[in-house]
């Protein structure tokens, strides 16, 4: 069965509790927790009038892991003060493989010291992989695709300066949550497409390929985002609509113009892919996430086995789990993800 097949199943099967929890007037998907909050909608549900709250509010202080040493708020970039990140280098000698990490936010919010994300840094330092994470411009600053190319141009420059961090080159993953998800899948699946480095033009020539992409529930296809959540039996969404996160992110409202909306689409740039272009893809959605629909995950996993094969592909839901939900950062969860990587990665 086709993994989109599949998952619209496990989806459809999980529809009453889908639009139960949808509906809970109390209740918002906070960062890696679902316990029930007031006054404070679902900080994803296509543009409604959430206000960021302690979830997305920024932060400071760099994760707490075992690394041997920590660069912090290192420019990647040249344009804007948004280009940085941090760096996490393992104990030992090197050179070690990378977890560059991307954190969510609705494209509008966090930056590279998100807390949701630190369980996986936590996690990959103390299994011999360096981490790099990552911030990007937001949308009130720069719209489609700038988000995009700093993502992109962190990329170029942990290849640049590699053995200065004692970084394998080779072995790079690029891991991201929610809307970092969605870079992140951007990033693996269009290494050579000139147009999505924007304006960014810092470390030019080298490349911004990846080997393996890790997927936490991500919006992959923005234009079908409203039509999916109506097919799991939750209505009124607004995903098409100017103030939703997607659409403040390309600069337009996403359904005003199909075209416009999907150039942030990865297959429209699928003939740009190199002959010898290979990945792993780690896509994992929750059956209860109402803040982008569980299909999204499904979709891409289908889509994206029948170009890389099936056998490159891991796709897995967590049954019940929501937007952010903490059962994404297990230990267990993110052991089974560095597994699949250490495989992908030959360690």
């Amino acid at each position: 069965m086709k993994f989109s097949a599949m998952m619209k199943s496990v989806c459809l099967l999980s529809a009453v509790f889908f639009v139960s929890c949808a509906t809970k007037p109390d209740s918002a998907q906070t960062e890696g927790t679902t316990e029930e909050k007031t006054e404070k909608p679902n900080p994803t549900n296509g543009g409604a009038s959430w206000q960021p709250g302690d979830a997305m509010a920024p932060t400071s202080e760099p994760f707490a892991t075992s690394a041997e040493s920590v660069f912090e708020n290192v420019h990647y970039a040249s344009q804007s003060d948004a280009q940085q990140c941090d760096i996490y280098v393992p104990n030992g000698s090197g050179s070690f493989p990378v977890i560059a990490l991307v954190h969510g936010g609705g494209f509008a919010f966090q930056n590279q010291k998100m807390p949701v994300v630190a369980p996986v840094a936590k996690y990959a330092l103390s299994h011999g992989y360096a981490v790099v994470s990552i911030d990007y411009r937001k949308s009130s600053e720069a719209t489609f695709p700038a988000a995009l190319s700093d993502v992109k141009a962190a990329i170029r420059f942990i290849r640049a300066h590699a053995e200065e961090y004692k970084l394998d080159a080779d072995k790079i993953t690029v891991w991201g949550e929610s809307a970092g998800a969605y870079l992140s899948v951007m990033t693996a699946l269009t290494p050579s497409v000139a147009e999505l480095d924007g304006d960014v033009t810092d470390n030019a020539g080298v490349s911004s390929a990846v080997n393996t992409v890790v997927d936490f529930y991500g919006p992959i296809e923005f234009f079908t985002m409203d039509a999916e959540f109506a097919a799991l039996g939750k209505d009124g969404t607004t995903y098409s609509l100017e103030n939703s996160f997607e659409s403040k992110f390309l600069g337009q409202a996403i359904g005003s113009d199909k075209a416009a909306a999907y150039r942030t689409y990865w297959e429209t740039y699928k003939d740009a892919l190199p002959a010898d272009f290979a990945l792993k893809a780690w896509i994992q959605a929750g059956t209860g996430d109402f803040a982008v629909p569980c299909t999204q995950s499904a979709n891409l996993a289908d889509r994206l086995s029948a170009l890389i094969g099936a056998d490159n592909v891991h796709f897995s839901t967590i049954e019940g789990a929501r937007h952010m939900d903490s059962a994404f950062y297990t230990d267990e969860n993110i052991g089974a993800v560095f597994t699949f990587l250490d495989n992908a990665n030959s360690l």
